[in-house]
């Protein structure tokens, strides 16, 4: 089941899409993420790779794709930095995520694009792969997504993965862009702040993004991931309206960082 948005198009173009990529030392996997754009049903007007200072050959791989992508270099600024870089210098009306070491199934962004009208964020369901024994093989396994306000959801799970997002451009700068004074945990951070604009979000539960979990990924810090959560959270429960959130869902909030972290420190 989608969510509650009627697809009303609001004229007959097509939405231009530009792919915004990061990468910092992808040489293994970005050559796959990149031909996976590629296969797509509706390919994208603009993708852009933003080298965040990479030491091994991931410049030889992106540059052999030549006129077919925009390469941007800066120094190693952190991920949330090359990300605003890129959508900075992005045309598309709306900025379709895909991290350097992900996937994207051919009909991803086709069947994003029928909901574009009317939503701010379009994200997919996700299939985990790699090294994954210790999650759900997929998410939104009954076929639901969250429908209308996702605000109280997000603060109780990040369930929104980067990869699988479509946003409008005006939304994420409306919002303020990822906060780079965050290492990890920028796209939650995002979206509880989007969620509290009352931005709309949209979700489509099919697996059509690919997620790879990496025992080398920013995530197995998981002390530097929980104290980020809990920036995250703590900033989302001190800008809501008391009326919106409860004090359970603040409390219940609060207790999933903890809680989280935990059980991923415990199964590594």
């Amino acid at each position: 089941m989608m969510s509650n948005c009627a697809v009303i198009p609001r004229d007959s173009r097509k939405p231009t899409i530009s792919v915004v990529m990061p990468v910092y030392n992808g040489a293994e996997t970005i050559g796959d993420a990149l031909d996976s754009i590629f296969r797509q049903t509706i390919v994208p007007d603009e993708i852009i790779v933003v080298d965040d200072g990479s030491q091994d050959n991931t410049l030889e791989i992106a540059e052999g794709y030549g006129s077919r992508i925009i390469l941007i270099k800066q120094e190693n600024k952190g991920n949330a930095n090359a990300r605003n870089l890129g959508v900075e210098r992005a045309t598309g009306e709306f900025i379709a995520c895909l991290d350097a070491d992900d996937l994207w199934l051919s009909d991803k962004l086709e069947k994003q694009i029928e909901l574009c009208a009317n939503c701010d964020v379009i994200y997919t369901g996700v299939q985990n792969f790699g090294d994954s024994d210790h999650v759900d093989s997929k998410t939104f396994q009954d076929g639901k997504c969250v429908e209308g306000d996702h605000l109280c959801p997000l603060m109780l799970d990040n369930f929104i993965a980067h990869s699988s997002v479509l946003m409008r451009r005006e939304s994420f700068i409306s919002a303020g862009g990822y906060d780079s004074s965050f290492r990890t945990t920028v796209d939650w951070d995002l979206w509880l702040r989007m969620a509290q604009l009352k931005m709309t979000f949209c979700g489509i539960p099919e697996s059509t993004t690919l997620y790879r979990w990496s025992a080398g990924s920013t995530s197995k810090d998981h002390s530097q991931t929980c104290k980020d959560r809990l920036r995250a959270i703590t900033n989302a429960i001190q800008r809501s309206d008391p009326q919106r959130v409860s004090s359970e869902v603040r409390k219940e909030a609060l207790k999933n960082v903890w809680r989280t972290s935990a059980w991923f420190a415990a199964k590594d």
